[in-house]
């Protein structure tokens, strides 16, 4: 199943929760900022890579194996719990939209791509069962490295 949403970007985040969440949890140390990811359990905010305000298209999918984007010019794998599917929010700073996919609650991986064609749009695909460990799948023009490991929590 996939489902597009176009997103108002700002602030330089972009989320997806699947439970309850205040303002205060998604507050960034310099060690999130440095890594461009706050993971916490069944909350995941991630940086667009992009300082201004824009909208954009977001994809949503939960395919059966993941096929990665060529156009892709950030992917990060994490572990992601649905707690809730009523819960399960795309956001930013100033937008939630609710994401209606075919997921239960449970444990899965969740693929982040940031994906340069016309335009900038992200990819989020939830693939049942946890990633061990939170990492990015490929070096980028920003800092991470094929491999490294994402630190969860706030630091």
């Amino acid at each position: 199943m996939e489902r597009k949403l176009d997103l108002t970007i700002s602030h330089s985040l972009i989320g997806l929760r699947s439970r309850a969440c205040d303002e205060e949890e998604m507050a960034w140390g310099e060690g999130n900022q440095a890594q461009g990811l706050l993971l916490l359990d069944g909350l995941v905010v991630m940086d667009p890579l992009a300082d201004e305000e824009f909208g954009a298209d977001v994809i949503l999918r939960t395919p059966e194996r993941f096929s990665a984007d060529k156009r892709a010019q950030r992917t990060l794998q994490l572990p992601f719990t649905i707690f809730d599917n009523a819960e399960l929010v795309l956001f930013s700073a100033d937008e939630e939209l609710p994401v209606e996919l075919d997921t239960e609650p449970g444990d899965y991986t969740l693929i982040y791509e940031i994906c340069v064609g016309h335009d900038v749009f992200y990819t989020l695909t939830l693939l049942k069962g946890k990633a061990e460990a939170a990492t990015a799948l490929k070096a980028d023009g920003w800092g991470l490295k094929k491999g490294q490991i994402l630190l969860p929590g706030f630091f």
